[in-house]
């Protein structure tokens, strides 16, 4: 079999002619559109079909295929061939190539093999790793945010580039980078291990953050085997914990061939885990200070007067179904946007719910219908289950009720996704004021760990029962 690596050119190269080099076991060519340079291509032939990408069932999901790739260490020497060949030219030609993302083709060398390579193609791309398909509301409000200090927007480089790096599997980069967002916010120049761990020590914010991402981490430890968390132990203090980041830091900034325990650029897999961690650390600080922004009441003011004093409006109309024969709310909402989302549905769902909390009516309201104000068609539904009609409204049990599970379904990518957590409540009893809580609950903490979550589906269930006590969907429109 022949795999070939072909990555793509940035900038405008003109190359007059091309054709393929063969030197040890490898190919060395170009692809041209009319003598303009798009892509630097690398073949290794004699390669076995155990590296061909594998269509195998998804767990659980009969008619579903998962595509199993390995590219074997051949895309690591590929990039190292590359970068040597690019380091060469470069007093000739300075030539801007992608090495986070590119493409890989499997080709059959005879007919055996043609049936053990399913997969002809497969295009690596950075870009899809990192759309989160953030609404337009989100982006508009950001620039309509006052001065930010150059402090901030210099350590937040760090960040983004952790993030890509990240995104490309070039982990020990994005490890590095993120802790020079650390290093930049908090230790005043201090390079010192002991230093560093007593400046960070110090910061409440990156403290909290670093301990509870901690606890998400071993909680969720040994679930995947080849994502195993290992950077510190579940008893060790914060101080220890620190330590640890400082230390593998110092070790991925330093490297030495005479040292039995130097880091190995082309097995970044073994520092996966360290930059996930770190990763999430950081993007916790950094989500914080964003939302802060986005979500300041001045920014909000300033972003929906412009919206509507151009046009761009979205309304909404809103009713409210009470288990009381009492006046309930039909609300007109407005909106400075053009296109329903579910992030609409979302903002509404919460006004609605704080509307009628203002209004006394939160403890027997059940039902939400919200559709489109100017063509009809529904936006969202929200319906308690059949428990709320009961004489006593609401769920007893002999046994306390630990944990609400939240299970919900998100668009990400082209695709929809399904996700679960849950909820710690601790009563015999569950109230329609408890599952509003709870909602809210989820809503909140799905938000936190994604702002741009993009929730299509939401229910709620008691531990136990495969019955939802309370159920959330947006409507056709929303979803096309």
């Amino acid at each position: 079999m022949i795999i070939t690596f072909a990555f793509d050119v940035k900038n405008h190269v003109e190359v007059m002619e091309g054709w393929p080099i063969k030197s040890e076991g490898r190919i060395f060519f170009l692809e041209r559109e009319e003598n303009v340079l798009k892509r630097v291509c690398l073949s290794f032939f004699d390669v076995g079909t155990e590296h061909a990408p594998r269509l195998t069932p998804e767990a659980n999901a009969a008619s579903t295929l998962q595509v199993q790739l390995s590219d074997g260490g051949y895309a690591s020497v590929a990039r190292k061939e590359i970068i040597k060949w690019q380091t060469i030219v470069s007093g000739l030609q300075v030539i801007d190539v992608d090495y986070d993302s590119y493409e890989m083709r499997f080709y059959a060398e005879n007919v055996d093999e043609e049936p053990l390579v399913p997969i002809k193609s497969f295009k690596s791309s950075v870009s899809m790793e990192l759309n989160s398909a953030c609404d337009f509301e989100q982006i508009g409000r950001a620039f309509c945010v006052g001065p930010v200090e150059d402090d901030r927007i210099e350590s937040t480089s760090h960040f983004r580039e952790g993030r890509i790096a990240f995104g490309a599997g070039r982990y020990v980069d994005s490890y590095n980078n993120m802790f020079l967002f650390l290093e930049a916010r908090y230790c005043d120049g201090k390079t010192k291990t002991v230093q560093q761990i007593e400046k960070l020590s110090k910061e409440h914010v990156f403290c909290e953050v670093l301990e509870s991402t901690a606890a998400e981490f071993l909680k969720q430890n040994g679930l995947v085997a080849s994502k195993k968390f290992e950077l510190f132990k579940p008893q060790d203090s914060l101080c220890e914990k620190i330590k640890a980041l400082v230390l593998l830091r110092g070790k991925l900034r330093h490297h030495s061939l005479k040292s039995p325990h130097r880091w190995d650029p082309n097995k970044q897999d073994e520092y996966e885990s360290a930059a996930r961690f770190l990763g999430a650390v950081v993007g916790d600080i950094v989500i914080r200070e964003s939302l802060g922004d986005i979500y300041a009441p001045d920014v909000m003011r300033k972003f929906r007067q412009i919206s509507v004093s151009s046009g761009y409006e979205k309304k909404v109309s809103l009713v409210t179904y009470r288990l009381e024969k009492a006046r309930s709310l039909a609300l007109d909402m407005s909106y400075p946007t053009t296109v329903v989302s579910s992030q609409l549905c979302l903002a509404t769902v919460r006004n609605a719910i704080e509307a009628c909390e203002k209004e006394g009516q939160l403890n027997d309201t059940v039902r939400f219908e919200a559709t489109d104000g100017q063509n009809g068609l529904e936006l969202f539904s929200l319906n308690f289950d059949v428990w709320v009609y009961t004489p006593t409204r609401s769920i007893k049990k002999t046994v306390p009720i630990k944990e609400i599970r939240c299970s919900f379904e998100h668009y990400l990518s082209g695709g929809i996704m399904k996700n679960e957590f849950t909820v710690p409540f601790r009563a015999n009893e569950l109230t329609v004021p408890d599952v509003w809580k709870v909602l809210s609950l989820c809503f909140d903490h799905i938000e936190e760990r994604d702002p741009t979550t993009r929730i299509m589906k939401l229910k709620l269930f008691v531990e136990g029962s495969s019955r939802a006590i309370v159920s959330y969907g947006v409507g056709a429109q929303v979803k096309n």
